[in-house]
């Protein structure tokens, strides 16, 4: 939900509860001063009348238009003196009810006690807060339509320099040598955030070309010396040598080959980390796939594994061609390697999924584990351990998903490229004997 729509829902709800209230707080105070008013009124009537009978003047007059009472009543005058009654009673031609309002009062007039009873009939205050009531319903209505009304005005007027500032944001790219420039405003509060956003990006930036310059001088610096260290051995092994030699120069380029390997990537996992592949593009993935399983189909012969594929040719997909060809490989080494002899390799591409299966051993270690960076299923095995690290980056940098099961014997590695059709499936068809598919941790 937006900010506006928040703060309009809570003022709306404010609205809802305040006004309500301050209504039947009005309603008692309104009530309370009409009865108070209309009784002070019937008591100086009741007053006026007393002067009038101590004065010997006829009371006739006064009281012709008025609903007055006047009784002389036997005894003392009685302690509670004026005697007020109220009650919702019919009005002589009114069809509502209305309140009565009766008013006794007790005077002695030349040694006689005189009762004089006023009332009066005025509007039931019930009805009259009927009225009230309605009136309250628009009032709120028309609050609510205000609020909802100004609090989109005010949102275009006071949060453009937020939005400003949300959109240089959304625009700002890290590989870009330039610095983010955010506009000021008026309110100081968009000003600290714009200058700590900027402070961020600026540190942002120094720390991405630390990173960037050391990854390319440690591909530069660290391949330099194995470069030399290779050629050595290769003319070491061009002279006269024993068996005993000639094993260990041999053990020692296997090593710096796995160096090599090594060096370059993690040099790509820091590149991708820093995000300086572009996976907005769309490429033909099928394509690149049909490729780089050609290129690894000698290794395969090798081994005599026997590769198979199904692969749709019009699958299309968000991403870095290098990144893809990177992806492709890393699995497909994966399931060579890692494969038995007379083994076979089924491959499998959709426009939701990319799918490599092979036959092997099961690994030796914990599922989860395949896919952080120096483990491996074999400790025997020639890898570096960083091939499945490296796909799993690439996944994360390309919002894909991959898992991993073992099932009858085969290692299968999923990609699924479409969330959507993740979300409706359980990963791999259940078997009796299948293991839970683990996905690599995001």
């Amino acid at each position: 939900m937006k900010l506006i729509n928040k703060i309009s829902l809570w003022f709306l709800c404010i609205i809802l509860v305040i006004t309500p209230v301050t209504m039947i707080i009005s309603r008692a105070g309104i009530k309370r001063k009409m009865i108070e008013f209309e009784e002070k009124r019937l008591l100086s009537v009741n007053e006026r009348v007393y002067n009038l009978l101590k004065e010997g003047q006829p009371v006739d007059d006064f009281i012709r238009d008025r609903e007055i009472q006047i009784a002389a009543v036997k005894g003392p005058v009685p302690r509670e003196n004026p005697q007020v009654v109220r009650r919702v009673d019919n009005a002589e031609g009114m069809s509502e009810k209305e309140l009565a309002l009766f008013v006794t009062s007790y005077r002695q007039v030349n040694g006689v006690v005189y009762k004089v009873t006023s009332h009066n009939y005025f509007i039931n205050p019930s009805e009259f807060f009927s009225s009230m009531f309605i009136t309250l319903l628009w009032k709120m209505l028309l609050l609510g339509i205000a609020v909802l009304i100004s609090a989109r005005i005010l949102s275009r007027i006071l949060f453009k320099p937020f939005k400003s500032t949300m959109e240089a944001i959304r625009n700002f790219n890290i590989r870009q040598k330039q610095k983010l420039q955010l506009e000021r405003s008026s309110t100081r509060e968009f000003n600290e955030l714009n200058c700590f956003i900027e402070t961020m990006t600026n540190k942002a930036m120094e720390e991405y070309a630390t990173a960037r310059e050391f990854s390319e001088n440690a591909s530069h610096e660290l391949q330099t010396p194995l470069a030399v260290l290779r050629t050595k051995t290769e003319l070491l092994t061009q002279t006269s040598l024993n068996s005993q030699q000639a094993d260990l120069i041999e053990h020692m380029q296997t090593e710096i080959n796995k160096l090599s390997n090594i060096t370059k990537s993690l040099v790509l996992l820091a590149r991708m980390e820093n995000h300086e592949f572009n996976t907005r593009e769309k490429i033909r993935f099928c394509r690149i796939a049909k490729n780089v399983i050609e290129t690894y189909a000698y290794w395969a012969d090798l081994k005599n594994i026997t590769v198979t594929r199904n692969t749709d040719s019009r699958v299309f997909i968000q991403i870095h061609p290098t990144l893809a060809d990177i992806l492709v490989a890393n699995l497909m080494r994966n399931a060579i390697r890692y494969n038995e002899e007379n083994g076979s390799v089924h491959v499998e591409l959709t426009t939701d999924y990319f799918r490599i299966s092979n036959t092997g051993a099961p690994v030796t270690i914990p599922h989860k584990d395949l896919f952080r960076r120096f483990k491996k299923g074999s400790q025997k095995n020639e890898g570096v351990g960083l091939g499945l690290a490296i796909v799993k980056q690439i996944c994360e940098v390309c919002n894909f998903r991959i898992s991993y099961a073992y099932v009858e014997g085969r290692h299968i590695f999923c990609v699924y490229f479409n969330e959507n059709y993740l979300s409706e499936i359980d990963g791999i068809p259940s078997n009796s004997s299948f293991q839970r598919v683990v996905f690599a941790e995001v």
